[in-house]
């Protein structure tokens, strides 16, 4: 299953690098119109794909999180592009509590790597007495462990649906802090 995941991720990788060289040729980056109207012209499809790039992030982190977020935003607008970030990124992590519910630990083992193990038995600890304490700090801390705190989730004793109503609520917010302080950022550092 590692092997897998490593060919997922150069490919996931290599169609990254290209699209990135695209926006940038197209200069997609550089103004929030061009990229919204490049992506309008896919239609329905546009947010589809945005969605589907946001539900496969949880599982295979092909880019930071909070980069793709961002790019919804500056896409769809703020609302939707929250709305659409979030829904794609709730769907993932639903999948992922699932596969590390019937695949455990051989499956956390093939998409994390090993230095994020201690952290991942710390949360799995806490986890098991708070987990959805230990699922509000990590999604309401601007780049909290989120991602890890679904996979500890999956270990513990919390029910498929208080897990899905816990994500549901907090990952909205969770995208609006990571998006509005990355924006932030990229304002000072005039990233253009």
């Amino acid at each position: 299953m590692k092997k897998l995941n490593k060919i997922i991720f150069i490919v996931g990788l290599l169609v990254v690098i290209v699209a990135t060289f695209f926006a940038f040729k197209y200069n997609l980056f550089q103004n929030p119109l061009i990229l919204k109207q490049f992506v309008h012209r896919f239609g329905i499809f546009g947010p589809m794909m945005f969605m589907f790039l946001q539900m496969i992030q949880p599982i295979v982190p092909i880019i930071p999180g909070g980069v793709s977020d961002v790019a919804g935003i500056l896409a769809f607008g703020p609302v939707l592009g929250v709305l659409y970030a979030s829904a794609g990124l709730v769907i993932g992590e639903i999948i992922l509590f699932l596969l590390v519910r019937k695949y455990g630990r051989k499956f956390v083992l093939s998409i994390t790597s090993d230095k994020n193990m201690p952290r991942l038995e710390r949360l799995i600890d806490v986890g098991d007495k708070h987990t959805v304490w230990m699922l509000i700090i990590a999604f309401l801390m601007p780049f909290g462990p989120d991602d890890l705190a679904c996979l500890a989730s999956g270990f513990t004793k919390i029910s498929l649906k208080d897990y899905i109503k816990t994500i549901i609520l907090l990952k909205p917010i969770s995208v609006a802090i990571h998006c509005y302080l990355l924006l932030d950022v990229f304002k000072m550092v005039k990233i253009n």
